[in-house]
């Protein structure tokens, strides 16, 4: 008997699994950063507004005449990883952009801001 059709058949089960992983990006989280060293970025480039807890600090929103979302709120969580990077490195109404962030930092960031999801 004949393999060749089976060794045929093995290449394109492997071919496919392959093919279907690097379609999957999840399957492989890439950039994910390391929230214990987000919370000290966020703490030094955010917490001022934020609040240390990412409530928001009612005096500064009432100084800037803004509501400050809580960065738990499912407004903030349902925002994809780059929408949360995007409004960190190019500012959002009133928030001015953070500025001098490295990719890590920025992974950083976004990682604790998923911790505070409530």
């Amino acid at each position: 008997m004949n393999n060749s059709g089976g060794r045929s058949m093995k290449k394109s089960v492997i071919l496919a699994t392959a093919l279907g992983l690097f379609a999957i990006p999840s399957a492989f989280p890439q950039g994910k950063g390391n929230a214990s060293e987000g919370k000290d970025a966020f703490l030094k480039h955010c917490a001022a507004c934020h609040g240390a807890d990412g409530n928001g600090k009612e005096a500064v929103a009432k100084l800037l005449k803004v509501t400050i979302p809580p960065l738990g709120s499912k407004d903030v969580q349902s925002l994809s990883d780059d929408g949360i990077r995007k409004v960190i490195t190019e500012g959002k109404g009133k928030m001015k952009p953070v500025r001098d962030l490295s990719k890590a930092d920025l992974a950083n960031l976004t990682a604790f801001i998923r911790t505070l999801q409530k």
